[in-house]
């Protein structure tokens, strides 16, 4: 399981335990009910202990079915959709599950076996009185909202929404990081070919495509430029298991293994290069109706322009000398010298380097 999808199960269970947490502990001292799991042998620490042990249970499982399988599945899906049909799949679950941990106390309480005629009527009553309208309703705000701040975290890039809630970038800071700008090759010719509609399909599907890849070899979308892709790295996570080269040879092989698709529906294959350099950038969020974290430096400025030379050498993917000093030492790639190469912009030629798979 990867570390974003495992961070994304962690904050669910979190989340929904704090929920459970929270409901006990509201019946119990604020309105004064003692559940209809209770009666006279009511125990409050007995009733957070079963709500916590059910829903680790219960959330864990819907946790790894939102990301492992439910978020895959729906991501094309527009955004109200996918929130509207979740919560109907995380409601149906909630019912049964809650039914389930309901007749397991009403059998602890009344020490007769789950199936006997005494616990399933009690449990009946549980299910025809104002108590389930309630516990839905309830339970039907905690995952819209949980499912919301995960679509909203997405939508934002991963990490960002919680550097805003946290205020990390409020005042700018520098941070080392690596920079990989990919660009579409032929992208005006596929654009004539394909007309304005069907081409902004193709790069929604090239962008689509691309996901898996990014968050297996750590890497962050920074921005979207028409067809081009801006993913960075904090420069440990890059340079570790060559993360931000493998990106690129990852992606490109992922985009060979559907070329029968890419064909049968575009009649093309996209293929894209990519510049690559690393250094200090200053990070800091700007805009106010439309917040960002923007990154501003010579270091993002440079890669952009490495990038732009892949056509002039006729390569794929270029570098800096910098990074191929930090990474030749993984020897996981063939790395030839293209020269020193005036970069717009920049008064002193830099020294790039060709990457090819070894």
């Amino acid at each position: 399981m990867r570390k974003i999808q495992l961070y994304k199960i962690i904050f669910l269970v979190s989340f929904w335990i704090c929920c459970a947490i929270f409901i006990v502990t509201y019946d119990a001292s604020v309105l004064g009910f003692k559940s209809e799991i209770g009666g006279e042998r009511y125990s409050f620490a007995r009733v957070i202990i079963a709500a916590v042990i059910g829903t680790i249970i219960g959330a864990s499982i819907l946790g790894s079915l939102e990301v492992l399988v439910l978020g895959r599945l729906l991501r094309k899906k527009p955004f109200g959709m996918t929130l509207l049909i979740k919560t109907i799949i995380y409601l149906m679950f909630i019912l049964f599950f809650v039914s389930l941990v309901t007749i397991f106390m009403y059998s602890f309480e009344m020490n007769k076996p789950i199936l006997s005629g005494d616990v399933l009527n009690r449990y009946i009553g549980f299910l025809t009185g104002p108590r389930v309208v309630l516990s839905i309703a309830y339970w039907s705000i905690a995952c819209m909202l949980a499912l919301f701040i995960l679509q909203v975290s997405d939508k934002f890039g991963q990490g960002v929404l919680i550097s805003f809630i946290l205020g990390r970038y409020h005042r700018p800071k520098e941070e080392d990081r690596v920079f990989m700008f990919m660009d579409l090759k032929s992208s005006t010719a596929y654009a004539e070919k394909l007309g304005h509609i069907k081409y902004s399909q193709f790069i929604q599907d090239c962008f689509f495509d691309i996901t898996d890849v990014i968050t297996k070899h750590d890497a962050k979308i920074y921005q979207y430029v028409g067809d081009e892709v801006v993913l960075s790295w904090r420069t440990k996570e890059g340079i570790e298991n060559s993360n931000c080269i493998n990106t690129f040879f990852a992606y490109d092989a992922l985009i060979k293994g559907k070329e029968h698709y890419y064909k049968n529906k575009y009649g093309i294959v996209p293929e894209f290069k990519a510049g690559l350099h690393m250094g200090k950038v200053t990070v800091a969020e700007v805009g106010e109706i439309k917040k960002e974290l923007a990154y501003h430096g010579d270091t993002i400025n440079t890669a952009a322009r490495i990038q732009a030379k892949c056509n002039d050498f006729q390569t794929r993917l270029l570098i800096s000398e910098s990074a191929k000093l930090k990474l030749e030492n993984q020897n996981h790639f063939h790395y030839s010298a293209i020269g020193d190469v005036s970069l717009k912009g920049k008064t002193k030629p830099t020294t790039l380097y060709e990457v090819k798979q070894a």
